[in-house]
């Protein structure tokens, strides 16, 4: 009987990293938002960054969402080409763990 030439491995789960690095100004504004006015301040910055409302100045303000919404939806664009283009499968036959982009 001939030996069967196809191999299953198990999925491992990977992290998309130009997805999550879309999620790095934000962190990095909520933190600089925290220093200035403690919990109240980040939680200002996170809905300042994500909705464009200013909590502080009662105002819709869109420039504010290039802290947040906008890099997260470019990281997530950029993570759908490099899958449509084979950057992932690429990373996967080389081996790489944990990562895509």
């Amino acid at each position: 009987m001939a030996k069967s030439t196809s191999r299953r491995r198990r999925t491992q789960p990977t992290l998309p990293v130009a997805a999550l690095a879309g999620f790095a100004p934000l962190l990095a504004y909520t933190i600089s938002r925290a220093k200035s006015g403690g919990v109240e301040g980040a939680m200002s910055g996170i809905c300042a960054a994500t909705t464009g409302w200013d909590t502080t100045s009662a105002s819709w303000q869109p420039k504010l969402m290039w802290h947040g919404t906008f890099p997260v939806m470019i990281g997530i664009g950029v993570h759908r080409l490099a899958s449509m283009f084979g950057v992932n499968r690429a990373l996967a036959r080389a081996g790489i763990p944990l990562l895509r982009f």
